[in-house]
């Protein structure tokens, strides 16, 4: 009974694994991520997890990360947006002016000086699905998660 029981938690967690690699996959093939798309990304990254994009938009916004009622789910993500998410989750205090005034601007300047973004980013640029993707993958190593 043990076996059969733990054969069934591990085949449910299998399959809620594999739909999270489903939407890695299809959005890797974005040309234009949504907010909704870094909601569903920065949620597991942030500690918690994905519940659907109002809870995971209230869970972020509770872990002052983002003002997520700003945004619309299926609004394009812009750098600055994403800049702003990551700078407020790790804390980033490199960029003087974004720890005084922050904004996107400033948190695009503050994610290049931690070496999360390439130099050259605005902060109206318009990120990809793999750019997406790349952006929390080196956000993750530099906060120390996965590698």
């Amino acid at each position: 009974m043990k076996q059969m029981l733990a054969f069934i938690l591990v085949f449910c967690a299998s399959a809620v694994f594999a739909q999270d690699i489903g939407f890695v996959n299809e959005l890797a093939k974005k040309e234009t991520a949504t907010f909704g798309d870094a909601v569903k990304l920065f949620v597991p990254a942030a500690g918690g997890q994905s519940a659907g994009f109002q809870a995971d938009a209230q869970f972020l916004e509770a872990q002052g990360i983002i003002k997520a009622s700003r945004y619309a789910e299926g609004e394009t993500l812009r750098k600055g947006t994403l800049a702003l998410m990551i700078a407020n989750q790790m804390k980033l205090g490199d960029s003087l002016l974004f720890a005084v005034i922050g904004t996107r601007r400033y948190a695009v300047t503050a994610c290049v000086a931690a070496e999360i973004m390439l130099p050259g980013s605005g902060e109206w640029e318009i990120v990809s699905g793999s750019e997406l993707i790349e952006t929390i993958r080196v956000m993750m190593e530099k906060k120390g998660g996965a590698k």
